[in-house]
């Protein structure tokens, strides 16, 4: 692993160390690792990341990860939540949950137990949505996070673009495109927001 920039990383021997300028790190297993400055990796296994800057490489493994810069990687698993203000993107991300600020990025498969995605400048208030914005709408098709494919227990989504998505109940809120939404139980779909096709119990609308 290659930074330019700072990084702090605790290793599985549990010693911390800081790396300020321009250095490496041997990709593996580490305990923590925040990066502030940007990096690039073939594989990382890691318990925590914080990504504040800009990573990219091949394959990133976490219990918790959160990401409020910018991240491409084309294999991304994160264990247990996965919290993004920043951009991911990913060819395959698989996570337990995902809360995810909407500001653009690409992602081909998601497969979670929970995904929350909302508009850029909205407040999550207790488990749902409460879109602000200063100074005019931030929201247009380039703001939108563009998704192949999501399969999911729980779908909440505000400004995003999906091919298609598979789960047990959905929100479609807010400035979203959906191709075919697949869906076991319960479904609301907000006003100005476009599903081409509706899939319940095997049937199509």
């Amino acid at each position: 692993m290659k930074i330019a920039g700072e990084a702090t990383y605790v290793d599985k021997g549990g010693h911390r160390r800081t790396i300020a300028g321009i250095g490496s790190v041997s990709d593996g297993e580490l305990e923590s690792l925040k990066v502030s400055g940007s990096c690039t990796f073939d594989e990382i296994d890691c318990d925590d990341v914080k990504i504040e800057g800009e990573c990219s490489g091949s394959s990133l493994s976490a219990k918790n990860a959160t990401i409020s810069g910018t991240l491409k990687v084309k294999t991304l698993k994160v264990e247990g939540k996965l919290n993004v203000s920043g951009s991911v993107h990913s060819d395959d991300l698989d996570a337990g949950e995902i809360v995810m600020e909407s500001r653009g990025g690409s992602i081909g498969a998601i497969k979670c137990g929970r995904i929350k995605i909302f508009e850029h400048g909205g407040v999550e208030i207790n488990g749902g949505f409460l879109s602000r914005f200063f100074g005019g709408s931030a929201r247009s098709a380039d703001s939108r996070v563009r998704i192949k494919s999501i399969d999911a227990d729980e779908v909440n989504l505000q400004n995003c673009e999906v091919d298609v998505i598979k789960c047990k109940d959905a929100i479609i809120g807010s400035n979203c495109v959906i191709g075919t939404l697949n869906v076991e139980g319960s479904c609301e779909v907000a006003d100005g927001s476009t599903v081409r096709e509706t899939i319940r119990g095997g049937s199509s609308t």
